[in-house]
């Protein structure tokens, strides 16, 4: 009866060690494969802030707005857009987010006659805006650079779209 239990020790210290020598090979891999995965979830984060924003500032450009209008602004570059429509003002700028130190964020202010404007933020709450820059290339023809970065890791992205105006012109 005391062999039975010396053996079922011996197994169990046997399977502890196998244990511990799996982990201690396949530690470094495991850890790679954390960091290449949070990387990936940062980079896909930082693509789909980018991608709604850059498609919002994109419409209204192309499609809602008769003059474009650019200011600068403490945090790089502000798009006013007048539109097409009655009375409505649209602007894209960076501002800083109240209550933090550093976080600025890409913000879309909507001003309509009559109205109190509405401002709304199109970043998530883990991304700021580093740089908002837009140039004009011609009459009818912006280019729109934005680099992103994630808040938590540092982890940072720049996207450049070119937009052309469809019903207006750039001032």
């Amino acid at each position: 009866m005391n062999s039975k239990k010396g053996f079922m020790l011996l197994e169990i210290t046997i399977a502890f060690m196998l244990m511990c020598l799996l982990f201690a090979t396949f530690y470094q891999g495991f850890l790679q494969m954390a960091v290449s995965m949070r990387k990936i979830y940062d980079d896909v984060e930082l693509n789909r802030v980018a991608g709604a924003v850059m498609s919002t500032v994109e419409s209204e450009i192309m499609y809602s707005s008769q003059q474009v209008i650019l200011q600068d602004n403490k945090y790089g570059n502000r798009i006013v857009c007048r539109n097409i429509g009655p009375n409505r003002t649209v602007a894209f700028y960076c501002s800083k987010v109240e209550g933090t130190k550093t976080k600025v964020v890409v913000y879309k202010s909507t001003q309509i006659a009559g109205r109190p404007e509405g401002v709304n933020p199109l970043s998530s709450q883990s991304v700021s805006a580093e740089k908002f820059q837009v140039e004009k290339i011609d009459g009818r023809t912006l280019r729109l650079e934005i680099e992103l970065k994630i808040e938590t890791t540092g982890r940072s992205k720049t996207f450049i779209e070119v937009i052309r105006l469809c019903n207006g012109h750039v001032i």
